[in-house]
């Protein structure tokens, strides 16, 4: 199965504009054996070694045909690598970014997570910054870097407010989404979900935060140059970087001189197979990459390590949604395609995405529900919900507005994909929709029945509010398909964003943010703070863009 970009799901029929804000937390078709081999490994002797161990000869400065002076060059032109931009040319530093596409390449999506804004306080939301901290790096298996963790949690209201006034200024609206009552898996509602003015009506939700962003840079004289990607960085003799040789579309060679900085904002390694294996090969088992950006192949972190920098250890955490085939599960019944039950449903759509392929040991499952489901999922919301069980409906709305958007999403799924969406009167033709030998399926009902009735789910233990029988037909089933959107792990840095080497010395004049960057996560993505990768993004990229131009101030 192909699956489906991220793109193409942002167009979906079955999606409000709330419920696919979420998607855009970052995927894609695995690399051709061609793509593979010729960014595969190098042999040099008898020892094969990476891509990015591997340094290519200096380009000669006779194949310079242009040099182009600045104080800042930003390379990548998504959600961090613009807003550095705007933020660095706004308090006036000489800026150029280099964009390797024509367009922009965000998952902004529209919105973003953030712990405290002035949005979050007109609706009473305070959160506990000491609790959420705790789950955000006991989820990293308290392996990323906690002074960079705690860096974002101080400049996170600071940054969410200066993006709330320029998107208001823009003609955008805030709504805050509602988050999960979970006591196991919680979700702060936190998520600012921007919509509506021009920059958005053109570039929709996909794109706007950045082009909102470019348009604000370009105000500030910023340079935004497409089909320009950064193939090589420059050195002097000291190591400090100085700069990048570029190539246009002629296939010239254009050097970037600057004086001030360079910056990686290069995205992640989604379509690299070569770093999937060596850093996150967990993203090997999904059933398809969700990112549209194909270009996300490890430039930068190429770059990085050519220059002496090091990488974050392995493996790299990966952001993952179940929601690769169909939209909806809910905490129902999941069996795998033997038919089997084998995890506990209630969790989040991490657990969910790693229960299905180790413990379902598949690329997919199955989310089965009766004729009551509706009941059972309004019923569900008081004690759980989060991404895709609930929905990115406004905060302080009835638990109802779920209910009728899952509903118009499984309908038009039955009658617009049936290959994700399968409804039959009977567990047997249901069981042949879904190609599970019957009798597996009805014996799984049956357990799962009889330990909704007792109370008590004695397999996986999933809290008793959770436990809702299959009886009354007739029977749906939701395909649940992992789906990697990014993985959000990579180059060394500083607290202050400065690539480091081996020996956690930073390399003069490289720093590198945004998914191509490492140590604010690790092990896993945390999600307890809805929209905190985008988050991540919107901090880096204001407060390096103030660094590099000599203003930023500590908090």
């Amino acid at each position: 199965m192909t699956g489906i970009s991220r793109r193409n799901l942002l167009k979906g029929a079955a999606f409000s504009a709330a419920g696919v804000a979420a998607l855009g937390l970052a995927g894609c078709a695995p690399q051709t054996e061609a793509t593979k081999a010729e960014a595969g490994l190098a042999e040099t002797g008898e020892t094969a070694k990476h891509t990015w161990e591997v340094k290519p000869e200096p380009i000669a400065a006779d194949q310079i045909s242009q040099t182009v002076d600045t104080e800042v060059l930003v390379i990548g032109g998504g959600y961090s690598g613009s807003c550095c931009a705007l933020s660095a040319a706004q308090n006036g530093a000489k800026t150029i970014l280099v964009e390797k596409d024509a367009v922009l390449n965000g998952h902004g999506v529209g919105g973003t997570g953030a712990i405290a804004s002035r949005a979050l306080d007109d609706l009473g939301l305070k959160f506990d910054k000491s609790l959420e901290m705790e789950r955000w790096v006991s989820t990293c298996g308290n392996r990323c870097r906690e002074s960079l963790v705690g860096k974002w949690f101080r400049e996170s209201e600071r940054c969410m407010n200066w993006f709330l006034d320029m998107a208001e200024a823009n003609g955008a609206n805030c709504m805050v989404t509602v988050g999960s009552n979970s006591t196991v898996h919680p979700e702060i509602a936190c998520y600012h979900f921007m919509s509506g003015g021009p920059i958005f009506e053109e570039h929709t939700m996909a794109d706007f935060v950045e082009y909102m962003f470019e348009a604000e840079a370009l105000k500030a004289g910023a340079e935004f140059v497409y089909e320009m990607p950064a193939v090589q960085l420059v050195q002097d003799e000291s190591g400090k970087v100085t700069g990048a040789i570029c190539q246009n579309k002629s296939g010239e060679y254009v050097q970037y001189n600057a004086s001030k900085g360079v910056v990686l904002a290069t995205g992640d390694i989604s379509y690299n197979d070569e770093y999937i294996d060596a850093f996150a090969p967990v993203a090997n088992r999904v059933f398809t990459r969700l990112c549209s950006d194909q270009g996300n192949v490890g430039d930068g972190h190429n770059m990085a390590a050519w220059a002496g920098g090091a990488f974050q250890e392995g493996p790299w955490p990966t952001m993952m949604h179940p929601q690769a085939a169909a939209v909806f599960h809910g905490p129902f019944l999941f069996v795998n395609p033997d038919g089997k039950r084998f995890m506990n449903e209630a969790t989040w759509v991490q657990g969910k995405c790693l229960g299905v392929m180790y413990n379902g040991g598949s690329d997919h499952a199955w989310s089965i529900f009766d004729a009551n489901w509706q009941n059972d999922l309004k019923s569900s919301l008081e004690h759980g919900g989060g991404m895709f069980w609930d929905t990115f409906r406004p905060y302080g709305s009835d638990y109802q507005v779920a209910v009728d958007g899952h509903t118009k999403t499984v309908e038009n799924g039955i009658a617009e994909t049936p290959d994700y969406y399968k409804r039959a009167d009977t567990l047997e033709e249901l069981a042949e929709l879904i190609e599970v030998d019957p009798a597996e399926l009805k014996a799984t009902v049956e357990r799962y029945n009889k330990l909704c009735k007792e109370g008590e789910d004695k397999d996986f233990y999933k809290e008793n509010h959770f436990l809702f029988p299959v009886e009354e037909g007739p029977f749906t089933a939701c395909m649940v398909a992992p789906g990697l959107l990014a993985v959000c792990g990579g180059i060394h840095i500083s607290d202050n964003f400065e690539v480091l080497n081996e020996n956690d010395e930073p390399i003069p004049g490289l720093y590198a943010i945004g998914n191509c960057a490492g140590d604010i996560y690790a092990v896993d993505y945390p999600i307890n703070i809805q929209g905190n990768s985008h988050g991540r993004c919107l901090v880096q990229g204001k407060c390096l863009g103030e660094q590099l131009a000599g203003v930023y101030q500590e908090i």
